[in-house]
C-alpha cells in the first residue's frame, strides 16, 4: 500500500490521540494551512514544524521510522533550490517540476 506524507501524519495524530485540528493549533497555523502542505510539495521548514509538533523527526514523517520503507512505494525525492525545498512522491511529479 502505497502511503503518502498526510496518511503518515494521520497516523502519528491517531498514535497521540489528536486531531489534525489540534496538530495545527500546536504548529500556530490554521488547519487548512497544514491541509495544503499535507496534500501538496511542503518546504523543508514545514516537515519540520509537523515533525516537531508530533515529537518526530523528519525522517519519521517520509519514512515511517524505517530508512527501508519510503512513504511511495517507488520514488521519494527532497529538493532543495534557491532556499526552498520541494518533496516530491514520483519521478513524473520531479521530471515535470524540471521541465
Amino acid at each position: 500500500m502505497e502511503k503518502t506524507l498526510s496518511t503518515r501524519v494521520k497516523e502519528l495524530c491517531s498514535e497521540q490521540g489528536i486531531t489534525l485540528k489540534e496538530l495545527s493549533e500546536k504548529m500556530g497555523i490554521k488547519p487548512e494551512s497544514l491541509s495544503r502542505a499535507l496534500s501538496g510539495n511542503p518546504q523543508l521548514s514545514t516537515l519540520e514544524n509537523i515533525a516537531k509538533a508530533l515529537g518526530v523527526g523528519v525522517a519519521e514523517l517520509l519514512t515511517g521510522g524505517r530508512s527501508y520503507e519510503p512513504l511511495t512505494s517507488d520514488f521519494t525525492a527532497l529538493v532543495v533550490k534557491d532556499g526552498k525545498t520541494y518533496l516530491f512522491h514520483s519521478e513524473s511529479e520531479l521530471k515535470n517540476w524540471l521541465a
